[in-house]
Formats: structure tokens, C-alpha cells, sequence
């Protein structure tokens, strides 16, 4: 998978052209793996796809190059950005080492857009701003098209390029609409840069670009400083957990985590902060002033662990992220890489571990579907799917199917007991459980005559084990024959047999609404069974 495709001009050449770029202004002795084939491709004007891991040097990709247009022509470099906070910290970065650069937001002025584009004098280097700023800004539209009649528009960088299948479907319509940079300045290259992205995606986006005789540089998006394990979500037993991993593996330790909404970030933080935790809860209901704080706090130690979902991280240039916690199934497979991440960037030892439990999947469809005014997503549903997968796989490394969904193929052996599967594979033992799983299916289906009231996956389980609890005594619910009848399961296990059943389709869950907007989600015995 490493390396470039379709190479431009001479390594060499570029080696000349560049390398005094980085050791002067960026304090560089020498190009990262990649980093001068990828400037010697963009370098021979054509559009480009940068695909390389959190941490590679992905923005000296275009970076470098911009310096030298701006010196040899006075042709600006414009980066496409999705977040102000992270346009602002680049900008902040590139000025601090003496580069000509500007930050285009909804806050800019128009004197100072046109006066940077207009203005042979305070032109910079680089230009950032987000794809509504491209879409939106008369001044910049105008400014961009003068420049571009004058030869002096060298690059259109789109930085986290992933956007435009991910967050671009979702939240970021503009950018969907990037394509427009190429029907408006079609002489102009572009290129895209991603850590996030499979094959498909990598097609998906240079379609929706409109990229032209792409070269593609990549290289392994393996992350070989991460251990990744998944563990099953206990309900009731998930705070009790994250604060066992917190003291006895990372005490002291900054991390990150994901939880799917606002209210359960603000809680867990809260819990905890009772603890003795500096925690602070991050989600898209803050003001700009409130998450900014929030972000400085953590880059500078006083908050060290953040309960965000996924509105915090993308661009996040902390180094020292030990951790990274999952306590809610993530939507895709891209999203979880994208946000494990955010840890060990400064190459040393991190963890990311995912809490897993099948329920979880119908929570992030419904959310979905209520974004979407109940509209069905198949896309959706095939992701959420993959990561089912990825979570219920035991035996399989997890490095070889993360990389495998990107389109990478590696050796388990390189792993090196990086992965819960691999660190476990000696104690993995095959049990066949078809008996307790008819006896589960057999209690479900005592339940569907409505006399004693329909029942959730939760409760079926206790009535499976035989629990005495107020849900089993209801209705009289233990009068049903094959109550207790994994009364000699552990909870863990019953739960993973009644996963494992609705994962096969042979039960299915359904809903029943109680008021207005409220419902509840029931089981049944899948109707097929009965034919």
C-alpha cells in the first residue's frame, strides 16, 4: 500500500527545490517517510491525494510547497479547513516561524480579505478558511477569482478530506460542495489529505473533487504505539470500570472520553470530578467561548480527561494522550480511527479501549434516523455493522481488520500482542451454546401471547437466569416455563447469547411508542421461525 502513484518531478530535484524551506523555517533536518514524494507530486502541478496517519507531517505536504510559490511568484496557497479553532491554531503555528499566513472566518473583515488578496504587498503564503467561507464570501469568491486570472493561485489544499464523506453527509454540507473549486478555477490543482479513509473513500473523494490523473501518495495507517481491546459494556458496572482503568492504569494521565450525547458527557464528568478526577464535558451545545476554554484547560493539564462526543478532536495537537475510551459504539470504523487517533502522538504507549454492547447499535441508528426525520440510511447501516463486527470478532487480530478495512493487509505477528485478541489468543476456548439459545428463544416466544406484557432484552435476560428482581415478578412473568433456565450463566455470558440472537436476525427487537415522541424497544421471536 506505501508509497506513490505516478510519481512527478525527480526526488532530487525536489530534494534541492525544498529541503532548505524545512530546515530553515520548519527546524527539520529531513523529510518524514513520504512527505517529498507527496510535495514532488504536487510540485508537478497535478492533483494529489495525501493519505498518511494522525502524526505523518501531512500538512508540510503543502506547506513547504506554498512558501516557495509565494517566494518565486507571490501565488498564494488556500487550505481548506473544517474547524475555526483549528484554522486558528495552524495560522498561530505558521506565524510563530516567521510565514506570511491568514485565517479567513465568519469573524474576518472584508477590508482584510480584500486587502490580502488584493494587495501584492500583504499577500500571505497561505490562506486557510472553512469550505462555508469558500461557498459563502463574495470578497473571497471575487479575490480568488482575481488572483486566479493573474496566475497567482498555486494549490487548493481540502485538509481532512474524510469530511466530505463523513461529516460532510452529516453535518458539513459544504463540504459536499468543494467541487466547485474545480468548475470555477479548473487550471488550478488540488489536492486532498486525509488519515482516514478506504479504498472506496478514497474514490468517493476524488470524484466528488473532481481530481483529475490523481496521483495518490500513501502509506500504512498503522498505528504501532496504540493497543486497542474491546470489553463488554455492563450496564450498571461502566462508571466502576472507567475509574478502575483510570487509577490502576493511567493515573496522572491525560485522555479523552467519547460518549454519544450531551447530557451523558455532562454526567460522567460530573461523577468524575466527585472522584478526585479533573474532568471537563465537551459537546457541540457550547458556546465558542466555553469550548475554547475547556480546550486550553486540557492542553495545558488542569482538566485531564475530557467527556466530549465527537464535536472535540479533529485537529487536536495535544501529544500526550495516554487514553482513549469508547463507552459508546462508534458509527463507523473510520470514526473510530479517526478518534483513537488523538492518543500517543508523541509516539509512546497509549490505549484505546472500546465498551461494547450489542444494544448500543439501535441507539446509534435511532439518533441517526432522528437527525434525519426518520429517513432510513443503508450506507449508515452497513457501517455500524462493520463495527459490530469489529467489536464481536475474538479471534481475528484487531489490527488486521482495521487495516483491512482501509484496504491494508497485515501480519498478525507484527502486532505484537497490541490487541486484546492477540494478547488473549492462548485462553480462547470454542463452546457450543445452540441449547441455551433455544431455551432463550423458547422463553421469548412464552411471552407473545400480550398476557403477561411484552419484554425488553434486559429483562429477558434476568428472566433467563432466574433473577428475583421487581421486572421478573411483574405480570407474573416467572410462571413462564423456561424462566431460569440459564440460571447456571453469568450475566456476561446470557447477555452475549441474547446479542449473539439478535445479531442473526432469530430474535428481533420492535417498538412501541407509550407517549407522543417516547418509546420502548421489546422483543419477539423473528416471525420466520414459526413457518
Amino acid at each position: 500500500m506505501e508509497g506513490v502513484e505516478d510519481q512527478g518531478i525527480p526526488l532530487h530535484e525536489a530534494y534541492s527545490k525544498y529541503s532548505g524551506i524545512l530546515r530553515s523555517v520548519f527546524r527539520f533536518k529531513q523529510f518524514r517517510k513520504n512527505q517529498l514524494e507527496a510535495i514532488a507530486a504536487t510540485a508537478a502541478g497535478r492533483d494529489t491525494f495525501i493519505l498518511m496517519p494522525t502524526g505523518a507531517g501531512k500538512s508540510l505536504c503543502y506547506q513547504v510547497p506554498a512558501i516557495v510559490q509565494k517566494e518565486e511568484k507571490n501565488a498564494i496557497t488556500v487550505v481548506i479547513s473544517p474547524l475555526r479553532s483549528l484554522i486558528s491554531d495552524q495560522v498561530a503555528a505558521l506565524v510563530a516561524k516567521g510565514v506570511k499566513a491568514l485565517g479567513i472566518t465568519s469573524e474576518t473583515n472584508d477590508s482584510v480579505v480584500y486587502k490580502s488578496l488584493f494587495s501584492r504587498e500583504s499577500r500571505p503564503a497561505l490562506l486557510y478558511c472553512t469550505p462555508e467561507k469558500i461557498q459563502k464570501s463574495t470578497p473571497l469568491h471575487n479575490g480568488l477569482v482575481h488572483l486566479y486570472r493573474y496566475g497567482r493561485l498555486a494549490l487548493f489544499a481540502v485538509d481532512e478530506a474524510h469530511c466530505i464523506f463523513t461529516w460532510g453527509e452529516e453535518f458539513r454540507e459544504a463540504y459536499r460542495s468543494l467541487h466547485t473549486l474545480r468548475d470555477d478555477f479548473p487550471e488550478v490543482p488540488i489536492m486532498a489529505l486525509t488519515s482516514t479513509a478506504s479504498p472506496e473513500d478514497v474514490a468517493h473523494i476524488c470524484r466528488r473533487l473532481k481530481l483529475k490523473n490523481t496521483r495518490v501518495v500513501r502509506q500504512s495507517v498503522n498505528r504501532a504505539n496504540l493497543t486497542y481491546a474491546v470489553k463488554h459494556k455492563r450496564r450498571g458496572e461502566l462508571f466502576d470500570d472507567i475509574i478502575g482503568f483510570l487509577e490502576e492504569s493511567h493515573r496522572g494521565h491525560s485522555g479523552i472520553i467519547y460518549r454519544t450525547g450531551r447530557r451523558q458527557c455532562e454526567r460522567l464528568a460530573r461523577l468524575l470530578a466527585k472522584k478526585g478526577i479533573k474532568a471537563a464535558a465537551y459537546h457541540g451545545g457550547l458556546t465558542d467561548q466555553e469550548s475554547k476554554s475547556i480546550h486550553i484547560k486540557w492542553k495545558k493539564g488542569i482538566h485531564r480527561v475530557i467527556v466530549a462526543t465527537i464535536a472535540f478532536g479533529m485537529g487536536i495537537d495535544k501529544k500526550n494522550v495516554r487514553f482513549i475510551l469508547h463507552c459508546d459504539l462508534p458509527k463507523s470504523l473510520e470514526n473510530f480511527y479517526q478518534e483513537t487517533g488523538r492518543a500517543g502522538r508523541d509516539g509512546k504507549p497509549a490505549e484505546c479501549v472500546l465498551y461494547y454492547s450489542f444494544q448500543d447499535k439501535k441507539t446509534i441508528l435511532d439518533l441517526e434516523s432522528w437527525s434525519q426525520d426518520g429517513r432510513a440510511n443503508p450506507a449508515l447501516d452497513d457501517k455500524v455493522a462493520k463495527v459490530v463486527q469489529f467489536c464481536e470478532e475474538k479471534s481475528i487480530c484487531r489490527r488486521v481488520l482495521l487495516l483491512q478495512h482501509f484496504g491494508e493487509a497485515f501480519d498478525r505477528k507484527d502486532c505484537g500482542n497490541g490487541c486484546d485478541n492477540c494478547m488473549h489468543r492462548a485462553r480462547l476456548v470454542s463452546r457450543d451454546f445452540s441449547a441455551e439459545a433455544r431455551l432463550a428463544i423458547a422463553l421469548v416466544q412464552g411471552f407473545e401471547n400480550g398476557t403477561r406484557g411484552n419484554i425488553t432484552v434486559r429483562q429477558g435476560v434476568e428472566l433467563f437466569r432466574g433473577r428475583d428482581t421487581l421486572n421478573t415478578r411483574k405480570n407474573g412473568r416467572r410462571h413462564n416455563m423456561h424462566y431460569g433456565a440459564g440460571a447456571a450463566l453469568s450475566h456476561d455470558l446470557a447477555t452475549l447469547i441474547f446479542d449473539r440472537l439478535l445479531k442473526l436476525n432469530l430474535l428481533v427487537e420492535f417498538k412501541v411508542y407509550t407517549n407522543g415522541s417516547k418509546y420502548h424497544y421489546y422483543i419477539k421471536v423473528e416471525a420466520s421461525l414459526y413457518t
